[in-house]
């Protein structure tokens, strides 16, 4: 396990000095198959919860070559991270049901003379606390990965690994610098947003930009080809309206409530508003959006020859022989 004691667990979070660590096993366990799992692999899990106790002042054995001794060195940083995310994890998976005891006389609670349940106030604090030190903890394993992605092969078979670079968008960083919406640079709110980008650029962008010229992009894109000049301001503006989009979407009232009502133990995104006018009832991101896709259209025209696309008519040719005006005269 990769918290095999409960002194390691109490370096995690603020726990009872008497706790036994059996009690946390069941949500340690759930916190590293949903989520370690999802995002860090099988393999890399398995290499974290086999790797050899270090002391603080050890030195690498003399016979290591220096290539090992870098490697169980970033490994040995990364399982501290991955203790601090796990344990945070467990305790706001587990903090309804730690709460209880659960026997033959059904649900109750312990109460001393020292001590009485803590308030549902008082238990929310803990775990949005909770809730937010994990989720920041797996956001800076994720940005480790990513700068030391050489020294983690396994890590390269993990779902979040093998889903990256199938968008237009394909980085946290990329959707926030080129995108131009706020998300902190959060690698779990980007993961987050994946199947909504897939299906806005299937909706907006394929249709409008042709197949041929999409899939032409995409595999430029993911072969690391260079872009014409045309090329790299089409998707400059396709990343901006597609994060766009994810800010509209994510901002409007009917997402707010519906974040609101699901009580699930998930990770929750957030997108930073620009700002709040009390006084317009519009929806910020959808306007930024309409103006990006205005964008798109205008680059296209003004390159249609290189792009090799019919350019699009700003208006109907109604002497067309092929139109025709119905006109309904009661």
């Amino acid at each position: 396990m990769i918290i095999n004691s409960i002194e390691q667990l109490k370096e995690t979070a603020k726990i009872n000095a008497s706790a036994e660590l059996e009690v946390f096993q069941p949500f340690l366990r759930e916190a590293r198959d949903v989520f370690l799992v999802r995002y860090l692999g099988e393999e890399l899990v398995e290499v974290l919860e086999n790797l050899e106790p270090r002391t603080k002042n050890q030195e690498p054995r003399e016979d290591a070559s220096a290539s090992l001794s870098d490697r169980t060195e970033k490994l040995s940083v990364l399982l501290d991270k991955t203790r601090q995310c796990l344990g945070a994890m467990a305790l706001w998976l587990g903090n309804a049901e730690l709460s209880v005891r659960i026997g033959d006389s059904g649900f109750t609670v312990e109460k001393r003379d020292n001590f009485v349940p803590a308030t549902d106030t008082k238990i929310a604090q803990v775990k949005e606390t909770l809730e937010r030190r994990a989720f920041n903890y797996l956001d800076l394993i994720l940005e480790y990965l990513e700068k030391n992605s050489a020294d983690f092969p396994e890590w390269k078979d993990s779902r979040f690994y093998t889903l990256r670079g199938g968008n237009y968008v394909v980085s946290a960083t990329q959707f926030q610098d080129d995108g131009l919406v706020d998300i902190a640079y959060s690698r779990l709110a980007f993961e987050s947003f994946r199947s909504a980008m897939s299906m806005i650029e299937a909706r907006f962008i394929e249709k409008l930009i042709g197949r041929p010229l999409d899939k032409r992009l995409r595999e430029k894109l993911k072969n690391d080809v260079a872009f014409s000049s045309a090329e790299d301001e089409l998707v400059l503006n396709i990343r901006r309206f597609v994060a766009c989009k994810i800010g509209e979407l994510h901002t409007s009232e009917k997402s707010k409530t519906n974040r609101e009502t699901d009580k699930q133990q998930e990770f929750r995104p957030v997108v930073r508003p620009i700002y709040i006018d009390p006084d317009y009832t519009g929806n910020w991101f959808a306007d930024q959006a309409d103006f990006y896709l205005a964008e798109i259209q205008r680059i296209l025209n003004e390159n249609a020859d290189e792009f090799g696309i019919e350019p699009f008519e700003s208006a109907l040719k109604w002497n067309d022989a092929n139109r025709k005006i119905f006109i309904d005269i009661g």
